[in-house]
């Protein structure tokens, strides 16, 4: 029996390949644990990220249909600063939440009523 030598080099090179990734994995995960340990503690509990969201209710005169809640939702999620809005097609009621250092609710009502809707007071 007799060896090719383009064979036993093609199954080297595979293994050189297999090995080199593995070590590219290791690698990756130990810096991945070490950066997650550097980070400050975070102190209150919950998301730092969470802890600066406002939210707000807007009741939303108009709603009649799920296109109409669907439309107002986009118009609400558009504002820059705005984090996340759903407007329930039943109740015509929006819950929003947002940073309030980017945005504020003048600024949720102007963009309900540019979308062809009205916020009740």
């Amino acid at each position: 029996m007799t060896r090719t030598p383009g064979r036993s080099s093609a199954g080297v090179g595979f293994i050189q390949l297999v090995l080199a990734l593995a070590v590219i994995l290791i690698v990756t995960v130990v810096a991945l644990k070490m950066y997650q340990r550097s980070a400050p503690p975070v102190r209150g509990g919950g998301h730092p990220a969470r802890a600066v969201l406002d939210r707000v209710e807007l009741r939303i005169e108009g709603i009649a249909s799920e296109t109409d809640a669907l439309q107002a939702t986009e118009a609400l999620r558009r504002v820059p600063g705005v984090a996340g809005a759903a407007v329930d097609a039943r109740t015509g009621v929006a819950r929003v939440t947002f940073h309030p250092g980017r945005t504020n609710r003048d600024r949720l009502v102007a963009a309900v009523e540019q979308a062809g809707y009205r916020v009740a007071p």
